[in-house]
C-alpha cells in the first residue's frame, strides 16, 4: 500500500432502531467501495442505530451484539476498515455513549465515546474522555463526532499524537445540503491547513423515521486545505479519492521558515487557558 490508501465516505440514511436494516444498507456501500478499491469507508455519526430526535431513543449496541459481530465478518470478507456509530453501553447499568467503531480486516476492533456532548446530549449520554490515535491499516487515524469539529484544540491534539487522518461522521439535520458545504468549507477545510492533515467527513441523509431529515454531505480534505473530493447534492452518497500519507509526513518535517508546515509544533502552551 506504501504512502497512498484510499478512502471513502458516505452520505446515508440511518432509521431508529432499524438496525438490521441499517446494517444492510452498510453492507450494500461496502460492498461498493470494496469495488473500488476503498481501503477504508466512513459511515456518518450513529449510522448502525439511528439518531434519537423526536421519539425513542436509540437503544445502545454493545460488544456482544449482533450487529458488531456482522461487522466485524464484513471488514474481513471485503478487507476493508469500516468506521460507523451507534449508541454504545459497555453492559447493563452502565453509561451510555454516542460512539464512533473502527472494524479491522485483522479482526481487531477500536471504539471512540464522544468526548464533547451538545446540550440534549448531555442529558441522555456521558461523555468520554480520551482523544485517543488509532492505528488502522497503512495509516493513523483519529475522530471527531459532529459539533466535535467546532473544537480546534481536538484535532491538533490528535495530530500531535499522530493522526494522519481525521474522520468526522456527522448527524445534523440543521443546515440544507449547499449550506453544509458552505459550513464544511470553512470549519473542516481550517481544521485541516492548520494540523497537515486529511479530514474525511460524511453526514446522514435522508429520514430517520421520527420525523426528522437529513440533507447528507460527504467531503475529504487534502493537508493544504484542498478539497479532494465532494458531493453536497442532499442525497445518499458514496465519495473516494487517494490520499498521500507522504504530505503529511514533509509537511512535519519541513525546517522552521514560512513554508508549509505543521505549526503547532512551536506552540507555547504557557500563554494558553
Amino acid at each position: 500500500m506504501g504512502d497512498i490508501v484510499r478512502v471513502g465516505a458516505v452520505a446515508c440514511r440511518a432509521v431508529v432502531n432499524a438496525v438490521e436494516d441499517n446494517l444492510a444498507a452498510a453492507a450494500r456501500w461496502a460492498e461498493k467501495a470494496a469495488a473500488g478499491r476503498v481501503g477504508l469507508l466512513l459511515f456518518p455519526e450513529l449510522s448502525l442505530t439511528g439518531y434519537g430526535t423526536r421519539g425513542e431513543a436509540p437503544r445502545p449496541l454493545g460488544p456482544d451484539h449482533a450487529a458488531c459481530r456482522e461487522m466485524a465478518a464484513l471488514a474481513r470478507r471485503l478487507s476493508l476498515t469500516l468506521a460507523a456509530g451507534m449508541a454504545w453501553q459497555d453492559g447493563p447499568g452502565t453509561p451510555e455513549y454516542l460512539a464512533h467503531g473502527l472494524w479491522l480486516p485483522s479482526g481487531e476492533f477500536f471504539l471512540y465515546r464522544k468526548t464533547h456532548l451538545g446540550q440534549r446530549e448531555r442529558r441522555e449520554y456521558a461523555a468520554g474522555d480520551v482523544l485517543p490515535v488509532f492505528p488502522l491499516p497503512g495509516l493513523k487515524a483519529g475522530l471527531q463526532l459532529c459539533l466535535e469539529q467546532h473544537f480546534p484544540e481536538i484535532t491538533q491534539t490528535l495530530a500531535l499524537k499522530g493522526a494522519q487522518l481525521i474522520l468526522c461522521p456527522h448527524a445534523t439535520p440543521r443546515l440544507a445540503a449547499d449550506d453544509r458545504r458552505e459550513s464544511w468549507h470553512i470549519s473542516l477545510r481550517a481544521r485541516a491547513y492548520d494540523n497537515c492533515v486529511y479530514v474525511l467527513a460524511a453526514n446522514q441523509a435522508g429520514g430517520n423515521g421520527q420525523g426528522t431529515v437529513y440533507h447528507g454531505g460527504a467531503m475529504l480534505v487534502g493537508p493544504s486545505g484542498e478539497v479532494l473530493a465532494e458531493d453536497f447534492s442532499g442525497e445518499e452518497t458514496l465519495i473516494a479519492a487517494d490520499i498521500d500519507l507522504s504530505r503529511t509526513a514533509a509537511a512535519r518535517t519541513t525546517p522552521q521558515g514560512m513554508c508549509r508546515r505543521f505549526y503547532a509544533l512551536e506552540r507555547r502552551k504557557e500563554l494558553y487557558c
